[in-house]
């Protein structure tokens, strides 16, 4: 991959890993059954999305630190794939690259 596109990814996993930090402050001090409105964690830095789901929902994406929330149609198939798929919500495997780099800013990791 150019250097470009390494940048690209950078930033999109930078980016991504805000939101992500941002839901775990909304996720803080709910309850599991109800539902949550989180940030969509998709690579599109103007995205301002909701995705409604419960605690337990989030909980399970963040399991794997290369999964995202996303809204429906927020999918960026050069970096990622749907592994998930509910009316509400998918959810993404960063691939290649964007997997390290999405593990290496993963905020429960460190």
């Amino acid at each position: 991959m150019d250097d470009v596109g390494n940048a690209r990814l950078r930033k999109a996993a930078r980016s991504q890993s805000l939101l992500r930090e941002l839901n775990e402050r909304i996720n803080s001090s709910r309850q599991p059954s109800t539902f949550i409105e989180f940030l969509c964690e998709c690579a599109r830095t103007s995205c301002g999305g909701l995705v409604a789901m419960t605690e337990d929902e989030y909980e399970s994406v963040r399991a794997d630190p290369t999964h995202f929330l996303v809204a429906p149609g927020h999918v960026f198939p050069d970096v990622e794939r749907i592994v998930e798929q509910d009316r509400r919500f998918l959810v993404v495997e960063k691939i290649n690259h964007a997997a390290e780099f999405a593990t290496a800013a993963d905020p429960r990791s460190t």
